[in-house]
């Protein structure tokens, strides 16, 4: 899980590096440095923290071909300059702002991807449930992108945060779960998320993820059948639609919501 980016920028123009500086701005957890040390990036970093290596392609984009494009696996963002910036110089001022603001979505859209999100959630379930009527009742984290979508004809629908709490709030049945080799608590740990798997040499067709309430014990179960998820998956879509008032969801997000309830 990602919930911090460094943007490690080596000089090479001094507009390119402006833009690379001001790309993010409002997002504080997108830090961007000039010719950082190894030493101050790892002061600013823990083990949830990304770098990447902004690079100055001195190219003009091609037909089909994005003026940024940043890349976890590759821990880079490249930038084509010659997008804006021509061979004597010359800033093109309406390119640049338009160069800057690709750097903030590519690089956002690293936090932003739903997976990413979905990790978050795992990490922060236990604050988030404590802090869930808050969620629940405030339609700005409410309805903030938890990274899950719907089953069925809903399969494309965004699940909201507030949709997923308020479903394991009232159905508290369906999302227990008692499985062999857990710990020993009087209640059964809660199912706080279930993902399917794909690719060859897996443990099984289902990853389980479970959080106990009582000793705080977390689990990862590997299952070949997941017969419940549907119905998981339906409450939480279910719990989405009946607040709906067709506002759409919320401008914050996940890390938004656990800023603000931390």
């Amino acid at each position: 899980m990602t919930d911090k980016i460094i943007l490690s920028i080596p000089h090479s123009d001094d507009y390119t590096d402006f833009l690379f500086l001001t790309a993010a701005l409002t997002n504080k957890r997108i830090v961007p440095m000039l010719d950082p040390t190894r030493e101050q990036i790892a002061k600013e970093s823990d083990h949830n923290t990304l770098v990447l290596r902004c690079l100055n392609i001195h190219e003009v984009p091609g037909p089909g071909k994005h003026i940024v494009s940043a890349d976890a696996a590759s821990r880079t963002v490249k930038l084509l300059s010659r997008y804006y910036l021509s061979a004597d110089g010359t800033v093109d001022a309406g390119r640049a702002d338009m160069a800057r603001a690709a750097i903030a979505s590519a690089v956002e859209g690293i936090l932003l991807e739903p997976k990413n999100l979905r990790e978050a959630f795992r990490l922060n379930f236990p604050l988030l449930w404590a802090k869930r009527r808050q969620i629940i009742d405030n339609p700005q984290m409410f309805f903030v992108f938890s990274g899950r979508y719907g089953t069925g004809p809903d399969w494309d629908t965004p699940v909201p945060l507030g949709a997923v709490l308020k479903a394991m709030e009232d159905n508290p049945e369906t999302f227990r779960l008692q499985v062999t080799g857990g710990c020993s608590c009087t209640r059964k740990p809660m199912l706080i998320d279930f993902e399917e798997t794909y690719g060859y040499n897996t443990q099984g067709n289902w990853t389980l993820y479970t959080w106990c309430p009582e000793c705080h014990s977390r689990r990862e179960i590997h299952a070949w059948n997941f017969q419940r998820s549907d119905v998981c998956a339906l409450r939480m879509t279910y719990a989405g639609k009946e607040n709906d008032k067709g506002q759409g969801l919320s401008n914050l997000t996940i890390f938004d919501v656990i800023d603000a309830v931390r």
